[in-house]
């Protein structure tokens, strides 16, 4: 089956470990012939910058194919109306299926005319990763708000013309799937949940006593200490200083920091960190380590805002502390994970406590390592993406 992945929006780098990198690869793996229509732009030494357009094959073999966006008078209104010019490539390729990333571009007006004009049996899905707290209109400058308001009214618009063609519409989590159902107004009855997790081949598990073993002795944790983990961008909204008070000097409990830290919240990290005997902070370490970290956890914990790392921590088969938002009830398959509802210092120290080598870990802990979380790898979610392809085609 041909494929067509389309992401019009955000910057591609190769091989790098964002969905529309690892979904593509792994519908390579199921034996597909997979393109990726991107843009001509690339994170570069922390800024947004442009390369060149170009059509190339990466190691895996998806085809790569890199356009520029097309320019409208005003700035404003060419950010508004994203749009790659893809019917052309399109009608060359054929393809049986496409993987539109987002809800937020007229380049979907072309793949829609192609279905309608080249290849009425085409299955379209798109999926939908904005949310309340990442859209437009939450930022708190005006000039945002107004940008969020136009692009609501305008991508309302579009979706609704375009939806009749559109087999399913995936939240990658259960609150973006309501946001796409409210926000976009897209019927419920062809919206689900796509969750975004973790590279099956980055994730090392034939060696894993190998690496907790490893990683424990560089940090001279004890076998039998409580080890929990947590890291990422680490500033208020994580509240990951919340997780550092409560743990700060609990007997058999050690806490691996990663990440980087707000400059503006570096002061009260560092006073948190020379206070605690128990907590270890890394610095930075690069994306494909962290995988190692979770392995030698005993529990990985994010007690703030949600990011895919917590997708990832589900994928490495370690029992997981979240805490409680509505709509991210994906991140439990069964009791791997557990929830803590109005984060503290006091609620995150009684729950820890609560998990400290208890039976209810070791009921958490038995789920984890369950087939139960092989939900959260990218394997089984490429299966499932696929799921609007008739048997006989997906093959």
């Amino acid at each position: 089956m041909r494929i067509v992945h389309i992401a019009p929006n955000a910057p591609y780098n190769d091989y790098w470990g964002y969905q529309d990198n690892i979904l593509p690869k792994y519908h390579k793996k199921l034996g597909h012939d997979v393109t990726m229509i991107t843009t001509n732009t690339m994170h570069k030494d922390g800024k947004i910058v442009e390369t060149d357009c170009a059509d190339y094959v990466l190691n895996d073999g998806v085809r790569v194919i890199r356009l520029k966006r097309k320019n409208y008078f005003h700035r404003t209104l060419t950010a508004l109306n994203s749009r790659l010019c893809v019917y052309e490539y399109l009608k060359d390729i054929n393809p049986d299926f496409v993987f539109f990333h987002g809800l937020i571009s007229t380049t979907i007006l072309d793949v829609i005319d192609y279905k309608k004009r080249i290849n009425p049996n085409c299955i379209i899905v798109q999926d939908n990763h904005l949310d309340y707290y990442n859209n437009a209109s939450s930022k708190k400058d005006n000039k945002s708000k107004i940008i969020g308001v136009l692009s609501r009214c305008f991508y309302r618009n579009v979706n609704r013309k375009t939806i009749p063609y559109v087999s399913k519409v995936y939240g990658v989590t259960p609150w973006r799937k309501d946001y796409a159902e409210k926000y976009f107004k897209i019927p419920k009855s062809k919206t689900d949940v796509l969750i975004m997790g973790a590279d099956d081949e980055s994730i090392d598990f034939g060696n894993k006593e190998v690496i907790r073993n490893t990683i424990r002795s560089k940090y001279q944790i004890n076998a039998d200490d409580f080890l929990i983990v947590t890291g990422g961008k680490i500033d208020q909204n994580k509240k990951i200083h919340l997780l550092m008070r409560a743990c700060a000097n609990i007997d058999k409990v050690k806490l691996i920091v990663f990440g980087d830290v707000q400059e503006n919240f570096r002061e009260e990290f560092n006073q948190i960190i020379t206070k605690s005997n128990n907590i270890i902070y890394t610095g930075w370490i690069a994306s494909d380590k962290v995988y190692d970290y979770f392995l030698s956890a005993d529990l990985v914990c994010f007690p703030g805002t949600h990011s895919v790392m917590w997708e990832q921590a589900c994928a490495c088969k370690v029992p997981c502390l979240f805490e409680k938002w509505d709509g991210m009830e994906h991140v439990d398959n069964g009791g791997n994970s557990s929830f803590v509802c109005g984060v503290t210092e006091d609620s995150l120290n009684v729950k820890i406590k609560e998990l400290l080598f208890t039976d209810k870990y070791f009921k958490m802990k038995e789920i984890a390592k369950s087939e139960k979380t092989d939900v959260y790898l990218y394997s089984k979610i490429a299966e499932k993406s696929l799921e609007c392809v008739p048997v006989n085609e997906n093959t």
